[in-house]
């Protein structure tokens, strides 16, 4: 009884042991293509972002230019308090008030265009993309080290 316990316990390790082996194997034949799709998939997430943060400047640029512009649109006349009567009536923006003022949503304003240029300086900081596509494998081993922190 102890023999063939022995003999069917040596059988298991054997299977497992060359299931292990085969497994191995297995996965040394697929880290090449791994790889590849891991540099590829990075390289296109990095370009897309970079496309879209350039993409975003001349809009950027536009919306900028439309709400710091002052345009006077006539004089205030009855609408207005009665000691603004006569004065120039200005388009509303985000910068400027009615009135000619500055308008107290020009501190959000700023604070989202801060948020948009640092986020825009950060992808065009890093352009993973050109770091793949001129030297896969630095980018590799600066992955690799990340992986490790």
């Amino acid at each position: 009884m102890n023999e063939q316990a022995n003999k069917v316990l040596a059988e298991l390790l054997q299977k497992a042991s060359s299931g292990i082996d085969a497994a191995v194997s297995f996965s040394q034949a697929q880290i090449p293509d791994v790889i590849h799709q891991l540099l590829l998939w990075n390289f296109v997430q990095s370009l897309i972002m970079t496309i879209i943060a350039l993409a975003s400047i001349p809009l950027a640029v536009w919306i900028i230019r439309s709400q710091c512009k002052k345009v006077e649109i006539g004089i205030i006349g009855g609408e207005g308090w009665s000691w603004e009567k006569g004065n120039p009536k200005y388009a509303s923006t985000l910068v400027w008030s009615h009135n000619g003022e500055l308008n107290p949503l020009v501190l959000p304003f700023g604070a989202v265009l801060l948020a948009w240029l640092s986020s825009v300086l950060a992808v065009l900081a890093n352009p993973a993309w050109l770091k793949i596509w001129l030297a896969p494998k630095l980018y590799l081993i600066e992955y690799a080290a990340s992986l490790m922190k």
